[in-house]
C-alpha cells in the first residue's frame, strides 16, 4: 500500500512539474521573439510607418525598426515570451530613431 501511495505522489509531482509554465532566464532573448522580429514586415513609405521594438525581454537588449504592421506580431510574441522574464536593475538608455530608408524600416541609435 505504501508503494502505491508513493508512486501516486511521484506521478503527481512529475505531472505538476511538467505542466508548470516554462520560465525564461534573466535578461532573456527568447527564440520566439527573435523569430518574430526576423519575420516582421519592414516595408514602409515614410518614417511614420516605422516603429522600434525591443529585441529581447529587457530594454538593454536593444531595439529593431519594423513597420507598424510588423510590430503587432512582434508585440504578441513579446507578450507571450517575456511575461515572466526578470531583468537586471541596470538601466540602458540606448534607443533607436526608426526611419524609412529605401522603403525599408531601419533604426539609427542614440542615447537618452
Amino acid at each position: 500500500m505504501k508503494k502505491v501511495l508513493f508512486l501516486t505522489v511521484c506521478a503527481a509531482v512529475l505531472a505538476a512539474c511538467s505542466s508548470a509554465p516554462k520560465s525564461v532566464g534573466i535578461n532573456a532573448k527568447p527564440k520566439a521573439l527573435t523569430k518574430a522580429i526576423l519575420k516582421a514586415d519592414k516595408a514602409c513609405t515614410a518614417d511614420a510607418d516605422c516603429v522600434a521594438v525591443q529585441k529581447g525581454c529587457c530594454m538593454c537588449d536593444g531595439y529593431q525598426a519594423v513597420s507598424l504592421k510588423g510590430a503587432e506580431a512582434v508585440k504578441a510574441a513579446f507578450d507571450k515570451a517575456c511575461y515572466h522574464a526578470p531583468c537586471t536593475r541596470e538601466m540602458c538608455r540606448v534607443q533607436i530613431a526608426p526611419k524609412c530608408v529605401n522603403n525599408v524600416c531601419t533604426g539609427e541609435s542614440f542615447r537618452d
